[in-house]
């Protein structure tokens, strides 16, 4: 998705301070407003449509995030190395620093700077409230699950059936299952909270065996419902190969707001 902000003057990119201004400048993206932290928007940059800031994740740590136009997001791609220096926050080994942008501008990338690991990956958001039925009946329930208490449990059902999980159990989400009649886990999700308080979900898993059974539409769309009624928002990401899931997602009224490259660039650029 192409997101539209507002243009900045000149070909240069220009230094800008506070979240209230880059959601200015971003016309309230989704993504803004739903998952950056006001604190990490004290500083960031803006071109002639396109915006950089940083971005922080519990798993994957500090990234740069390249957002709007084609043109914009090329300019600021020019000027990613100058920036970083300016800033001193490079984290990463030997000058290193992540930078997450459009998926089909990546080759962009790689004709600026030195480009490693990364991966593929798309953030969706719904504001919309699943209808009832998405969310099981009594013999299928979604209810709390003590992750603590069953921690081991959970984590072997995270690793036989979802082991790239987000979050595993014990590290502050709220869990939810779906449990077998015999007291077993069927599925399992959580909430996470964005850096900018939102609800977030993620580590859905549903035993192997029992997929096609509606599981995993049962526990994403009870746990959506909660969100979104509670907060008014439910946020979450997914691997650009998962076509399944996102499948599930979009069908529950979620919209895929943004596919992301995130990777791992070098300071030294190519040319």
């Amino acid at each position: 998705m192409t997101a539209r902000v507002d243009q900045s003057a000149g070909g240069q990119p220009t230094e800008r301070h506070g979240y209230d201004a880059l959601l200015e400048a971003t016309a309230r993206h989704p993504f803004v407003r739903f998952e950056v932290s006001p604190q990490r928007a004290g500083t960031w940059w803006q071109a002639p449509g396109a915006v950089a800031f940083r971005r922080e994740s519990e798993r994957h740590g500090s990234s740069y995030v390249l957002l709007g136009d084609d043109r914009g997001v090329g300019a600021l791609l020019e000027h990613l190395p100058a920036l970083e220096r300016h800033e001193g926050t490079v984290s990463g080994p030997r000058g290193t620093f992540s930078v997450t942008l459009p998926q089909h501008l990546e080759p962009q990338l790689r004709q600026h700077a030195r480009v490693s690991s990364g991966g593929d990956w798309e953030w969706l958001a719904t504001e919309t409230v699943p209808p009832a039925s998405a969310g099981g009946g009594r013999s299928d329930a979604v209810v709390p699950l003590d992750d603590v208490g069953r921690r081991d449990e959970v984590a072997a059902f995270l690793a036989a059936h979802s082991p790239t999980a987000d979050a595993g159990p014990g590290s502050g989400e709220e869990w939810y299952a779906i449990g077998t009649p015999t007291g077993e886990l069927a599925a399992v999700a959580a909430f996470a909270r964005t850096p900018a308080g939102a609800p977030h979900l993620v580590s859905v898993a549903v035993d192997g065996a029992l997929r096609g059974a509606g599981l995993g539409r049962r526990i994403v769309g009870a746990l959506t419902r909660l969100a979104v009624v509670e907060h008014g928002v439910c946020t979450l990401a997914l691997y650009s190969t998962n076509g399944a899931a996102r499948h599930l997602y979009l069908s529950l009224g979620y919209a895929n707001r943004c596919a992301w490259a995130s990777r791992a660039v070098h300071l030294t650029t190519v040319g």
